[in-house]
């Protein structure tokens, strides 16, 4: 939650809602100056789409810095970004709300970027501002208060004085942050401010002698998180759509709180999507982002997990999602899930070595076969192929092969990186296109990796190279 601190802590600060008109124009009207950047600057205007950004228009600034963004329709209310072209060029945050006018001038330095902001014509956005410059003030005070400290710290006396001023500053900066609430509580501003914010929890009645008592502490800490952290989200509002901090909430929640396993993933995600169904862009979004993430997992049971899920929310409410093309995609993407599943005899496939013999799966003759399907310019693949290699080197003599499958058709991408590696084992390719080797083999993300026994029954589907090395490991040493 630390990657958004600067706009997270500056908009935290003071300042009042102005009286709107009593008619506001329609539309949006948004007068962006840069200052230092010169004509045909190449501005952007663009909304947070969760993670990614959707751009709204692009203009070229005059000899004064300045583009004028405008529309007939308004704006989605949410958060916008307005920048100058490329990626690490200076940005501001821009708020909008559901409602209010959309019709304001903002202005910032192009050397400076988001702490020189400066606005006018929208109450919420001139706050941000302020909150902007308050921060940059009382960061100065933090700095110079720290450095104060540095040669005292081993002198109480004088370390506690600087300490309470430390402590004052951080009074200041949380009584700003209770003014955001009272004076924009319907703000887009203090619903980001209101999301972003983790649960607090309560410090545990846990004795200091308590046996094994830091982890103890450590269970109480992920108990709460685990059923508390996202208290602060409303579900119900789909500006959080329209935020940049959803997505890696929920990475945060699924890799680091959660504990890899099927039965809990499940209960939690019933239990988010339940919260979801308040408002159905949300509902929408959530599922398909988890969909997304179980499909991608690198566990089976998790991958699993994802057929389930779609099942349940997507196909099963099939007449109640707004895309229906998506919930073909779906159906379709379901049915080649249940391909090959574990115990069964792996679809054959017939595909052809760099000389043009044709190899296929039962013709490889050993007691233990791994399917790699790959492609050399996957940067996943880069890491995973070297590990399945030694992984080769240190079985082969016991009998273990490799059948890797180049997913593509692109001869001059496939011969040379097989010559320059030199993995001497079964290399093949579709040289017709006519195998389809992602329909067949469920092959929606690179490298995918499956296990065949001597009979070519699946062992094991869609591992990640260290389940494979555990796998062979206990078959084979």
């Amino acid at each position: 939650m630390k990657k958004h601190l600067f706009v997270i802590m500056a908009a935290v600060l003071a300042g009042q809602m102005a009286a709107q008109p009593a008619t506001a124009p329609a539309g949006y009207s948004i007068a962006v100056t840069v200052v230092g950047a010169p004509a045909n600057t190449l501005v952007w205007l663009a909304m947070y789409n969760d993670d990614t950004m959707a751009t709204i228009d692009s203009l070229p600034t005059d000899a004064g810095g300045r583009a004028v963004f405008a529309g007939a329709q308004p704006l989605k209310a949410g958060m916008y970004k307005v920048s100058l072209q490329g990626d690490q060029s200076p940005f501001v945050d821009v708020f909008i709300t559901g409602g209010e006018p959309q019709h304001f001038a903002l202005s910032f330095d192009r050397a400076v970027g988001m702490a020189s902001l400066e606005v006018h014509g929208s109450p919420e956005n001139e706050f941000f501002a302020g909150c902007l410059h308050f921060l940059n003030e009382k960061q100065q005070q933090m700095q110079a208060l720290n450095a104060r400290m540095e040669p005292y710290r081993e002198v109480p006396d004088s370390s506690a004085v600087i300490s309470a001023q430390q402590q004052q500053v951080g009074r200041e900066l949380q009584n700003k942050w209770n003014e955001v609430y009272t004076a924009f509580p319907r703000s887009t501003l203090a619903l980001f401010l209101t999301s972003v914010r983790e649960p607090t929890p309560s410090e545990p009645s846990i004795p200091p002698l308590f046996p094994n008592r830091d982890s103890a502490m450590q269970a109480y800490y992920l108990n709460y998180y685990r059923e508390h952290f996202f208290d602060n989200i409303d579900f119900s509002d789909e500006r959080i759509l329209r935020m940049p901090f959803l997505s890696n909430t929920l990475r945060i929640y699924y890799l680091r709180i959660l504990p890899m396993d099927k039965a809990v993933m499940k209960e939690r995600t019933d239990f988010l999507f339940g919260k979801a169904k308040a408002n159905r862009e949300v509902y929408e979004y959530l599922v398909r982002n988890r969909y997304d993430f179980f499909r991608s997992a690198p566990i089976s049971d998790l991958e699993d997990l994802a057929t389930e899920l779609a099942e349940q929310y997507v196909i099963n409410e099939a007449e109640q999602w707004s895309d229906k093309a998506y919930v073909a995609r779906l159906k379709e993407a379901i049915q080649r899930s249940k391909l090959n599943p574990v115990g069964t005899p792996a679809t054959n496939l017939h595909l052809q070595d760099s000389t043009g013999k044709t190899i296929s799966i039962y013709d490889v003759q050993a007691p233990y076969t791994v399917l790699l399907f790959y492609n050399p310019g996957c940067h996943s693949c880069a890491i995973a192929t070297p590990v399945v290699w030694e992984t080769y080197q240190q079985y082969r003599a016991k009998g273990l092969q490799v059948y890797a499958a180049y997913v593509d058709a692109n001869r001059d991408e496939w011969a040379p990186y097989i010559a320059e590696k030199k993995y001497d084992w079964i290399n093949v390719w579709d040289s017709n296109g006519t195998e389809n080797l992602y329909e067949k083999y469920d092959v929606h993300a690179i490298p995918t990796i499956y296990l065949l026994d001597e009979n070519k029954l699946i062992m094991h589907k869609n591992l990640s190279v260290e389940q494979l090395q555990e796998v062979l490991s206990q078959l084979l040493n």
